[in-house]
């Protein structure tokens, strides 16, 4: 009777530990996950900040980038292409927010955020320019995401890219 009375008990200890373990690795995952969206939501705005940087803090690049987007066909086929290159790399990160925000990895808010960069400069020749050329690069959702980004009325009231007398 004792050995059996020990076995049941073994039992019960058993299934408790295996609870225990169960609910630690729900926290565990959870964290994990809440630790991936930080990560995902850092490495997005990080790449994004280091690019206005860049513009911000190098006038010859804010002069490429400005002149690219409003009078693409002044530039040098040099310059034209530094243009597209710096495009392209603008383009990459947003491509990456899109679909961190599709697997819900990045907040959809923060990916729209990041969009409206997008829809800021919608009208402006340079960006059609680049658009026309390189959309092929990109998936089609994040294709038919840009499209919808440009089929809309530009900003009004956003005009930083705009010449002012």
């Amino acid at each position: 009777m004792l050995l059996e009375q020990l076995g049941r008990l073994a039992e019960i200890v058993s299934a408790i530990a295996i609870v225990i373990t169960l609910l630690y690795l729900s926290i565990q995952i959870r964290d994990a996950a809440r630790a991936s969206k930080s990560a995902a939501v850092t490495d997005a705005t990080t790449a994004m900040q280091a690019f206005y940087l860049e513009l911000g803090s190098n006038p010859a690049a804010a002069k490429l980038f400005l002149d690219g987007l409003t009078y693409p066909e002044t530039l040098s086929r040099e310059a034209q292409y530094q243009f597209l290159m710096m495009m392209h790399s603008f383009f990459l990160g947003v491509q990456r927010c899109f679909f961190l925000a599709q697997v819900g990895t990045l907040d959809i808010g923060l990916r729209d955020s990041i969009g409206t960069a997008l829809h800021a400069a919608n009208d402006l020749p340079g960006m059609h320019l680049y658009w026309r050329q390189r959309k092929r690069y990109f998936q089609p959702e994040f294709i038919e995401w840009v499209e919808d980004i440009f089929a809309r009325d530009p900003y009004t009231e956003m005009d930083a890219y705009r010449t002012h007398s």
